[in-house]
């Protein structure tokens, strides 16, 4: 039986290779196709993000960079080491977010990592959580995933909020775990468990 929070969409389009509705969003893995809408999320917001996303050069933030990415995003969800899901509003094209699930370790581990962002004008309106909650209960459903972790900057408030909202337990410290904003920084280490949800 699947938890709730979401439903495989049926209606899916041709740049969709998955796609999942929520009460109030779409979460489509998308084909590279879709690299113009993809580079306009990200030059809209990367002053916004800047703070807490991994550093990237200028040439990240073009289409013939992101089609690259989107090809890799489908290879890799193809090869089940992936899941890149792309948020948008129902009934509205615009991305406003992407939360994803990489580092997948099965056997006798079967855990993953997440990551996401948000639009800097759809912050505050729940949209984080419910894309979030949703995506986890499809990725503990279809790959029997039995861990998921999250790994946050210190003073990245919100999203601190947020997992601890979702009821991710705090394990601790990463040192030095990623290259933020021109540094390495230190990133809390939260988890949830497949009975959590």
């Amino acid at each position: 039986m699947s938890r709730p929070g979401y439903s495989v969409a049926t209606d899916r389009a041709r740049c969709e290779m998955l796609a999942l509705d929520t009460d109030n969003l779409r979460l489509a893995v998308l084909r590279k196709s879709e690299a113009p809408r993809v580079t306009e999320y990200l030059i809209n917001n990367r002053d916004f993000h800047k703070q807490y996303s991994q550093t990237h050069t200028d040439e990240y933030f073009t289409v013939s960079t992101q089609k690259k990415y989107l090809a890799y995003d489908c290879n890799s969800f193809l090869d089940g080491t992936l899941v890149p899901f792309w948020i948008t509003q129902k009934g509205d094209n615009k991305i406003i977010g992407r939360v994803s699930f990489f580092n997948f370790a099965y056997g006798g581990m079967m855990s993953c990592a997440c990551g996401y962002h948000l639009d800097k004008d759809h912050t505050g309106k729940g949209y984080m959580t419910e894309a979030l909650r949703s995506a986890m209960a499809f990725v503990f459903d279809e790959y029997k995933i039995h861990r998921i972790e999250a790994f946050i900057v210190p003073d990245n408030t919100p999203s601190l909020n947020l997992v601890r909202r979702l009821g991710f337990h705090h394990e601790g410290i990463r040192i030095s775990y990623m290259h933020i904003n021109g540094k390495y920084r230190n990133h809390e280490a939260f988890y949830m468990l497949e009975d959590d949800m």
